[in-house]
């Protein structure tokens, strides 16, 4: 059995139909398993990081809108994103030209390439992308490089785990600093109704660099609801795409069949049910390397 704990007294608990591995790498546990329900799945410290069931919903979810507001992102930095499904949305845009991925689990990546061929698709072998295997703030702070669009695709925030200190106002500056003139960014940020503090204090921190911030949200059921990212830019604004204008970027710019991702899904994503927006004004916090936020465990 899985049981992931949502709060206090609460969790989702899903039966084990068959396990691929499971261990502990030097930075988290891990399992890859058939899980009831929602079918093959990446297991991190507890928590389902995606599944066969409804992977593209996320990846596809903060992937596209992010780089369909860019006018042509061609140089992309991935920081996160072990199973290599972000790299595999990022790498159908036809203006991009080279990604480089950021990853502190080595032994993780080794896994999903053997473990997860449904999710990266062969994408670790495509020539646009370099693989560097090391702590994505580190590289941030030492990169002389600049890039078009940063996607964040981090485990959540937990107090001890390797993203713990990627969610802060210092981390954000960082980024903001590798961005050409006109980038963007954006980064998963937890469940707005699970998590509504973590989510509104991301978007916050956010705002505290960028001109530009937008929240926005999809359905994820292996994550039990809705899940939150935030984009953010001093430059392009993803909100202002329109269902017609992302039905052409998508014909123009993009390889391949989405599953997920369309105009009118994209003017869904972005349109926020009042509890949502009422949380994001009810929280002020922004979090810093000195007191940063974590999601409960």
């Amino acid at each position: 059995m899985v049981a992931e704990w949502t709060d206090e007294g609460e969790a989702c608990i899903r039966s084990v139909k068959k396990i691929y591995a499971a261990g502990s790498t030097r930075f988290q546990e891990y399992l890859i398993a058939e899980l009831a329900g929602i079918g093959k799945a990446l297991v991190l410290d507890g928590k389902v990081q995606s599944s066969l069931f409804d992977e593209h919903w996320y990846h596809e979810a903060l992937v596209h809108p992010t780089l369909l507001s860019h006018p042509c992102p061609r140089r992309v930095l991935v920081i996160g994103g072990g199973e290599g499904a972000t790299v595999r949305e990022v790498l159908r845009h036809s203006c991009v030209e080279h990604v480089t991925m950021v990853d502190i689990d080595k032994e993780l990546v080794e896994l999903a390439k053997k473990h997860l061929p449904e999710w990266h698709q062969g994408a670790f072998d495509d020539e646009r992308l370099e693989l560097v295997l090391e702590d994505g703030r580190k590289f941030l702070s030492e990169t002389s490089e600049r890039f078009d669009a940063v996607i964040l695709d981090l485990v959540d925030p937990m107090e001890g785990g390797p993203a713990a200190l990627l969610y802060t106002l210092e981390f954000y500056k960082l980024v903001a600093g590798v961005l050409e003139p006109g980038g963007i960014v954006v980064t998963q940020a937890s469940s707005p109704v699970l998590t509504p503090r973590v989510y509104a204090t991301v978007r916050n921190t956010m705002a505290s660099v960028f001109r530009i911030v937008r929240p926005y949200v999809t359905y994820v059921r292996s994550y039990n609801g809705l899940w939150g990212f935030v984009a953010a830019s001093d430059a392009v604004d993803p909100a202002a795409l329109r269902a017609a204008d992302v039905d052409r970027l998508i014909r123009e710019r993009i390889r391949g069949t989405l599953r997920f991702y369309d105009g009118a899904t994209h003017e869904w994503m972005f349109t926020l049910p009042k509890p949502i927006r009422d949380s994001l004004e009810r929280y002020t916090d922004v979090a810093t390397d000195s007191n940063p936020v974590y999601v409960p465990v």
